[in-house]
């Protein structure tokens, strides 16, 4: 009994590896499942095209107003997950499959929420066939310019530096203050 075979072994040592590895590795985000992309029932229908993606959101140079509030030229608009603040969102990145993919430079007709949060399944090229309402807009300058926009990597940049800044600041004021209350008491 307490001899294992070598056949046996390997497999067992197979066995582990191979559970180890599904518990180490991260699971692909599975595919959003929209029945059918339909931008035109959102509360803010326009055509745009992507110009910048940053931290879930996308900056949207926007060309017609189809439906919704008059829109700003260029609007943000919520494309993906909330992303941690720094330091986490150095190092974790939450994404999704209902993350809408915008490609800078690319025309889109997107389907939005009030607050300017979109997904995948409403937001779709503008080159496919939707039938363009008659009345159409165009943007205002004193439009609507969608979500707050991400911090750039400079601004967290600036704020962990100033945190780090900060941080070092008070452990020499307290360093000094032991310093001299250790020199009174000589």
């Amino acid at each position: 009994g307490g001899v294992v075979s070598g056949r046996a072994a390997s497999r067992g040592l197979l066995v582990l590896l191979a559970t180890g590895a599904a518990v180490a590795l991260p699971a692909a985000p599975a595919a959003a499942s929209c029945a059918e992309i339909d931008p035109m029932g959102s509360p803010v229908v326009f055509v745009g095209t992507a110009q910048e993606t940053s931290n879930g959101h996308t900056r949207f140079a926007v060309g017609e107003v189809w439906s919704g509030p008059d829109l700003a030229p260029e609007v943000w608009v919520r494309t993906g997950q909330e992303q941690p603040g720094w330091p986490e969102g150095l190092y974790v990145a939450v994404i999704s499959s209902n993350d809408a993919d915008a490609e800078d430079g690319e025309r889109y007709l997107v389907g939005a929420s009030e607050d300017l949060t979109t997904s995948a399944c409403s937001m779709t090229s503008a080159s496919d066939p939707v039938a363009r309402p008659a009345v159409v807009r165009e943007p205002v300058e004193d439009g609507l310019r969608g979500a707050e926009p991400p911090r750039t990597a400079w601004e967290t940049t600036a704020w962990g530096a100033s945190v780090v800044a900060l941080g070092g600041a008070l452990v020499v004021l307290v360093r000094r203050r032991r310093a001299r209350a250790a020199a009174g008491r000589r």
